[in-house]
C-alpha cells in the first residue's frame, strides 16, 4: 500500500510538526526517533496478530491482511505520507517483538491495560474493547453473567481476556461461589468448535471481536455482558518513541474528526462506536 503526501494532509502535517517540536524540547537525548526512521525508509511497519480471522484483523489464506485495524493502519501510514507494511506475529510474542524493534508499532485489537502500559506507550483510544462472554443459544444453563460460577470458559492464550478470566474466577471464589475452569486456545475458530461440541460452556472476548463472528452465524450464539468496566483498544509504541506516539495520536484523532474511524467501524462491526474518550484513563 503506497501513500504519498497531498494537500489534504497540510493541516495534519502542521499539527504533527508542532507536536513533535514540543515533545523534542522535553525528550531526553537518548530517546529514539523512530518517526525519522519511518520517513527515511518511506515505510511504516505495523505488527498485527498472525492468523487472525475476525473483523478487527484477519489474515486470509493467501496471506493478505484485512480488517478494521488493517485499514486504520493504512490510514495512519497515509497521514504520515509513507507506505504500509504489516508484520503478522503470534499474539503472545507481539509486545516482545515490538520491544526488539521488529516493527514500529502495534495496531491490532490490543486492549490498553495498566500491566501492558508498564512495557509500552499507548496511543489515544480508538475502539471499545470491553469484554463479553458468548454461549450457544441452545445452552439454557448459560444465559447471563450470574450463570458463570462453576462453568468452563474458553479464552485466547496470553491475552488481556485470559488475565481477566483468572481474576474474575478468583473474585467469584472470594465471594463464596464456584470459580471458573479456564481453557486456553490459540485462535477463535478453535474455541467456537469446542463450544459447539460442548467442551466449554462459554468463551470470553472483547465485544467487537466476537461480534464479528456472531454476525456471520445469526441465532447460534448468545452474548453475555456485564463482566467488567469499559476498556479500550489503542495502538502501542515503544516507551522511548514519543515523536512517533505524537504522530500516531494525531492520525487517530484525524480519523475520528473526519469520519474515517466511524465509517470503518460501520463497515467491519456494523455500527460506529459511541463514547470513545479523548485520552486513556488506565485505572
Amino acid at each position: 500500500m503506497t501513500a504519498m503526501p497531498n494537500a489534504r494532509n497540510t493541516g495534519f502535517t502542521r499539527r504533527l510538526a508542532l507536536a513533535a517540536f514540543a515533545l523534542g524540547l522535553a525528550v531526553a537525548p537518548a530517546a529514539a526517533d523512530t518517526l525519522a526512521d519511518v520517513a527515511a525508509r518511506h515505510k511504516l511497519v505495523v505488527g498485527v496478530e498472525a492468523g487472525g480471522t475476525g473483523a478487527i484483523i484477519s489474515q486470509q489464506p493467501d496471506g493478505k491482511i484485512v480488517g478494521l485495524d488493517a485499514e486504520l493502519s493504512d490510514y495512519v501510514a497515509k497521514k504520515l505520507g509513507v507506505e504500509l507494511e504489516m508484520v503478522p506475529t503470534a499474539w503472545p510474542g507481539i509486545i516482545p517483538a515490538l520491544l526488539s524493534s521488529r516493527f514500529d508499532l502495534i495496531l491490532s485489537g490490543m486492549t490498553a491495560t495498566k500491566a501492558r502500559a508498564e512495557k509500552v506507550a499507548f496511543s489515544v483510544p480508538y475502539g471499545d474493547a470491553s469484554l463479553v462472554a458468548a454461549a450457544m443459544t441452545a445452552n439454557a444453563a448459560m444465559t447471563s453473567a450470574a450463570d458463570l460460577p462453576g462453568k468452563t470458559i474458553g479464552v485466547l492464550l496470553g491475552t488481556n481476556t485470559h488475565e481477566f478470566a483468572k481474576k474474575y474466577g478468583a473474585t467469584l471464589e472470594a465471594a463464596g461461589k464456584k470459580g471458573l475452569t479456564i481453557k486456553t486456545y490459540d485462535d477463535i475458530p478453535a474455541m467456537l468448535v469446542e463450544m459447539a461440541n460442548g467442551n466449554i460452556d462459554a468463551l470470553m472476548l472483547p465485544a467487537p471481536i466476537i461480534g464479528g463472528y456472531l454476525a456471520k452465524r445469526p441465532g447460534q450464539f448468545r452474548l453475555i455482558d456485564g463482566l467488567g468496566d469499559k476498556s479500550w483498544f489503542a495502538a502501542a509504541v515503544r516507551k522511548d518513541d514519543p515523536t512517533l506516539l505524537a504522530a500516531v495520536n494525531a492520525a487517530l484523532d484525524a480519523a475520528k474528526a473526519d469520519g474515517t474511524l466511524a465509517a470503518l467501524q460501520t463497515k467491519w462491526l456494523g455500527k460506529p462506536t459511541e463514547g470513545i474518550p479523548a485520552v486513556l484513563d488506565l485505572k
